[in-house]
């Protein structure tokens, strides 16, 4: 009696390619930055954050969505139908960089010496986004 496998030796090397390939994805720096705008006008408005549209924003409503890129960049125009126009752009960082220094010893086997370099680290901490849009705003 011949012994069989439900998998084949290849299937399971790509199974586990592919498994490691998602974990080597999920534990990337990408940050999820949440972004929030308040339309604080009288009137609705067409919204566009990074590739996201937003249509017909009510007066006095947020609209709450997620970016991973480093800056967000915001449109607003009035919505059609209203008798007013306008528009509004501006972009935001949504990640801070900061240097630190941090040191790192070596010593190599054989010599008495050890030698300590310095040099800059960069921390990234994300950035919340939070814009309120008012009248004064859309030009």
């Amino acid at each position: 009696m011949s012994r069989q496998t439900i998998f084949p030796k290849s299937f399971a090397w790509y199974v586990m390619l592919g498994l490691l390939f998602s974990l080597s994805v999920s534990y990337s720096d990408d940050f999820v930055v949440p972004v929030t705008v308040t339309n604080r006008t009288a009137h609705y408005l067409h919204l566009s954050i990074n590739d996201k549209s937003f249509t017909f924003v009510a007066p006095g409503s947020a609209v709450q969505t997620e970016v991973t890129t480093d800056g967000v960049a915001i449109h607003a125009v009035y919505a059609p139908g209203q008798r007013i126009s306008g528009k509004f752009t501006q972009s935001y960082p949504t990640i801070r960089r900061q240097s630190i220094p941090s040191s790192s010893s070596s010593c190599h086997n054989g010599n008495d010496s050890c030698e300590q370099t310095t040099a800059p680290s960069e921390v990234r901490t994300p950035l919340p986004v939070q814009v309120e849009i008012r009248p004064g705003d859309l030009r």
